[in-house]
């Protein structure tokens, strides 16, 4: 008996956060100095071939390699979702664009904090340090409230990306971010376009949809808004998706946005709202992304991942 107790003692302890990242910069280490044995496996595992990390020459490659270089401040401070909002707002001025993000209504670094009586019916809730960590809330339909907590203290209790190779998010603050819900006037899904950029041009533009339905598809685009013959994780949806009014202010905002940087996807919307009794159409800001699919997603064809990746001057 004792020596089951111990034993769950162990495993309790191996899990707490601070020997989590312990074990994270231990793994950090032994990466660098190992030649990364543990991403050059998880990359062939997912993308089905050899990562090169001295002669990249695809788009994941050249992805894994920017991933793991020592990243500069900007980089830190544009994936942390709420200064990416007022960054995004900050470049906008400064080229003379009009872009809106959503409204932020609460951010907390304590669960308990949170108001659920004084937020709307509908809304966002996601880590402001880490990817695909946000739950769509709608409090007119029940949902598990104690669950809803649990899982947003386990996202505040890890680093993010520590077996990722990930490194750029370790010293974004961990907090919650509360969000209005961005919904199109119309009732139509909303749709989202994520602009591939390498230094102010556009690579491709990628079209995600059905999200909340999850009926999931994406869709790759040549910037003259032709469809490519290519599966990129998800099937390509039946119909090509129509290209939004407000398509050359994004595609002006993504180049403006990216100059400085070998890679940068520009997330946006175009979002048909109601503003003084006039349906318009305007440019919301999703969010900044340095290394999409961690830089190793399942791409058909390979030629495909070959060509974007020349495109991309590191």
């Amino acid at each position: 008996m004792p020596l089951k107790r111990l034993n769950r003692f162990r495993l309790w302890l191996w899990e707490t956060p601070p020997v989590y990242e312990i074990r994270g910069r231990c793994f950090q280490i032994k990466e660098r100095l190992c030649g990364y044995p543990e991403l050059h496996r998880a990359f062939r595992e997912r993308t089905g071939y050899e990562l090169s990390l001295h002669h990249p020459c695809t788009f994941h490659h050249k992805i894994t390699v920017l991933k793991i270089r020592r990243s500069p401040r900007i980089f830190v401070r544009a994936v942390d979702k709420i200064f990416a909002k007022e960054l995004a707002l900050e470049w906008a001025h400064q080229h003379g664009f009009r872009l809106y993000v959503a409204r932020t209504l609460a951010v907390t670094k304590d669960v308990s904090e949170i108001r659920w009586h004084e937020l709307p019916q509908r809304f966002l809730i996601k880590a402001t340090h880490r990817s695909g960590a946000n739950l769509f809330v709608d409090q007119s339909q029940a949902f598990d409230l104690d669950a809803l907590r649990v899982q947003s203290r386990a996202w505040l209790q890890y680093p993010y990306g520590v077996y990722k190779h990930e490194w750029a998010y370790w010293p974004v603050p961990r907090r919650l971010l509360i969000e209005e819900l961005i919904e199109p006037v119309d009732g139509e899904e909303l749709v989202d376009y994520k602009f591939h950029m390498s230094r102010g041009r556009c690579l491709m533009i990628q079209v995600n949809q059905g999200l909340r339905s999850g009926k999931r598809t994406i869709a790759i685009l040549h910037p003259s808004w032709q469809l490519q013959p290519v599966k990129w994780v998800y099937p390509q949806p039946e119909v090509i998706p129509q290209r939004p009014d407000t398509f050359y202010e994004m595609l002006e905002m993504a180049s403006a946005f990216s100059r400085e940087f070998p890679y940068l996807r520009v997330d946006l919307y175009s979002v048909k709202q109601v503003m003084s009794g006039v349906m318009v159409s305007r440019v919301m800001f999703g969010e900044f992304t340095f290394f999409p699919g961690s830089g190793s997603e399942s791409v058909d064809p390979f030629a495909f991942d070959l060509a974007i990746g020349k495109e991309i001057k590191l």
